[in-house]
């Protein structure tokens, strides 16, 4: 027997369209009606048109229709003993058109702009709660409280109306009347009024009765927008009436039942008002229920700006053609909408107005929306620029090819890729170590060539990843090819530069293998010390040579020709370890000599030393006469430069050499 998986999408917004949209395929299966077959076959992936076919009527009329869909399904995808219900790509667009279809089945839904699967599958959740039902204290059938959450301008309370409108229809001869009151701002007293009415006396001025916005919305439907501002006490009230649907005007002692629909609004999240105190947790779950809405803010719905803002045109009166240029739409996306709905409708009207019956373009949009968008560099905008046509002239092909090379040029103030990592930390080795004999100044000229070319490559890289983007984005067909035929290129340049790179690589290599420095910087590297310090991001081989050279250039000059000569000759450290540079090996004589000859001139002068090579240079000789064969300073001049750095003379009652 074949199994059912209802296996999902990956994304957690696609996996709640495909059980919502399941939910309501099962109940039109179990109906038996004329949609059941197209019901089926789309529930098992399949398009819903395929379901008018024979063997999906015939499968669909069985007593197991899930069973002999499955069995139907596994013969139609080669067999198998598991058929996964529908989940993939192509369902999800079957979902989506399932759920506009939805939308547009009643007049009040009709009206709210959306396309994005997010908000129409809160539309489609809506139509559900508009007609579910709960049962009050008396086991009586009514309405159930909904709570609908998204920022201002989102349209909730159009989405509350779409409920209320539903659900009138659902229930034919009801007088059901529909209440709003906004209670931002106001105080405790004044949404007690405003909810709950009074009678005369109640308050000073109360000489007549008023009947509260819930009595007055009784067989009907009350939206409380910003229920986020409800002080407590209100809080407190609104709850009471939840729980029992009874209620007293403001100065009365008796209640009164009233049937009623609560529909709750707001910009803030409830449940953080809650985690902080500042909203009763039992009233937050009273208006949830169970469920909530939240529509999305403009930011977050996919296709908004192509799909949705065409009706917006439309539904004006706008017919120009085309409605608007791709830069003027570029220009709406870039802004971040944040009063959504309400601010887009306004800009649109505007717009519409300044345009004269023309195509809207940037310059008919407001400058808060002008300037972001003009400020973008022209490679930035090149969709709109590209796409644009100019009064009505439609681009031919010279046309789109200027616009290209504009795009091109204006890619030339993008900053170039910087080297990879380990080629910038390997030449910056290479030019610290200082060494100014030809074979080594060959080696880093070799390196910073290479890097140069790897950069190219890169660049060429991103030149034709750029045009790719655009050819796919939403142009026409023309400036298509024209982005294609730039992306070509810039792939064959690419691949010119890897192949030169690829014959430049092993002569690099080679030359870095005879390099003295690398290879001691690869010997170095290889101990354990180093390897851990790597790990730890803290100073390398490389940085621990650089540190090394540089204070024996300071010292004993001479020691550097000779560590780049036993370097040269490779397996420094194994030599080390065997006896050939212990003390009395050749570059110990080489130091020992260094250091014995008489008066050498200073290779550097004595104003140029640092504070710490000053303090290195008491540190590391025991008498002054020891400083000053190393050094070749005088004493007078070793004296007075280390009174001028503030620093101590080590030597002056030890040292019997006559210095002072």
């Amino acid at each position: 027997m074949v199994q059912i998986d209802e296996l999902l999408p990956d994304a957690p917004l696609q996996s709640e369209v495909v059980l919502h949209v399941r939910l309501h395929l099962r109940r039109v299966i179990r109906g038996s009606g004329e949609e059941a077959s197209r019901a089926l076959a789309m529930l098992f992936g399949f398009a819903r048109a395929d379901g008018a076919a024979p063997d999906w009527r015939k499968a669909a009329a069985t007593p197991a229709p899930l069973l002999a869909g499955a069995q139907l399904a596994a013969r139609k995808r080669g067999g198998g003993d598991v058929v996964a219900l529908g989940h993939d790509a192509q369902h999800l667009a079957e979902c989506k058109q399932w759920l506009l279809e939805r939308k547009q089945q009643d007049d009040a839904f009709a009206k709210i702009l959306a396309t994005d699967l997010a908000t129409l599958l809160e539309l489609s959740k809506a139509r559900d709660l508009a007609v579910a039902q709960g049962q009050d204290e008396q086991g009586q059938p009514r309405p159930l409280p909904i709570l609908i959450q998204g920022e201002t301008g989102t349209g909730k309370e159009l989405l509350a109306r779409g409920i209320h409108s539903l659900w009138e229809r659902q229930n034919p001869g009801l007088t059901a009347p529909f209440q709003v009151v906004h209670v931002a701002g106001m105080t405790d007293d004044l949404i007690n009024d405003e909810l709950f009415g009074h009678v005369p006396g109640a308050y000073t001025g109360a000489d007549k009765e008023r009947v509260g916005r819930i009595e007055a919305a009784h067989g009907g439907t009350l939206l409380i927008d910003e229920v986020g501002d409800l002080p407590p006490a209100a809080q407190l009230r609104l709850l009471r009436f939840l729980q029992s649907q009874r209620m007293s005007r403001v100065g009365e002692n008796k209640e009164r039942f009233i049937k009623v629909r609560i529909i709750a609004a707001t910009w803030r999240k409830l449940d953080e008002l809650v985690s902080r105190g500042q909203f009763r947790m039992d009233l937050f779950h009273r208006l949830r229920y169970g469920s909530s809405l939240t529509l999305p803010p403009l930011r977050e719905r996919e296709n908004f700006f192509k799909e949705v803002v065409p009706q917006v045109l439309q539904s004006r009166g706008h017919t120009a053609k085309p409605l608007l240029t791709r830069s003027a739409r570029d220009a709406l996306t870039l802004h971040t909408w944040p009063g959504n709905l309400r601010e887009l409708v306004g800009v649109l009207e505007e717009a519409i107005s300044l345009s004269g019956g023309d195509s809207l373009r940037v310059e008919h949009l407001p400058a808060r929306l002008q300037r972001p968008y003009l400020s973008l560099p022209l490679y930035e905008r090149a969709s709109g620029f590209l796409s644009d046509e100019v009064d009505g002239q439609q681009l031919n092909e010279e046309h789109v090819r200027w616009r290209v090379e504009q795009v091109a040029r204006s890619l030339e103030t993008v900053q170039r890729p910087e080297p990879t990592p380990e080629l910038k930390k390997l030449a910056e080795f290479l030019s610290a170590v200082d060494d100014q004999t030809p074979e080594h100044q060959a080696v880093v000229k070799a390196v910073e060539a290479f890097i140069q070319q790897d950069q190219a490559q890169r660049w060429q890289l991103f030149l034709k990843e750029v045009w790719a983007v655009l050819a796919n984005e939403d142009v026409p067909p023309l400036v298509v090819s024209g982005l294609r035929s730039a992306e070509a290129e810039a792939q064959v340049r690419a691949d010119e530069l890897t192949r030169q790179q690829r014959e430049h690589e092993p002569h690099v290599s080679a030359m870095l293998e005879q390099d003295p420095w690398m290879k001691l910087r690869m010997e170095l590297q290889g101990l354990p010390l180093f390897q851990h310090l790597k790990g730890e991001g803290e100073t390398d081989a490389g940085s621990f040579i650089v540190g090394i050279l540089s204070l024996l250039r300071t010292f004993i000059p001479s020691a550097v020709e000779r560590i780049r000569a036993e370097a040269q000759k490779g397996n420094f450290l194994k030599r080390l370890q065997e006896g050939t540079l212990r003390p009395g090996g050749a570059l110990e004589n080489s130091v020992r000599q260094s250091a014995a000859e008489p008066e050498a001139p200073p290779k550097r002068r004595a104003e140029e030393l640092s504070r710490q090579e000053w303090e290195a240079l008491t540190k590391n000789h025991k008498t002054q006469a020891e400083a000053r064969e190393a050094t070749g300073y005088d004493p007078k001049t070793i004296v007075k430069y280390l009174a001028q750095h503030g620093l101590p003379n080590p030597w002056s009652k030890k040292d019997p050499s006559g210095a002072s």
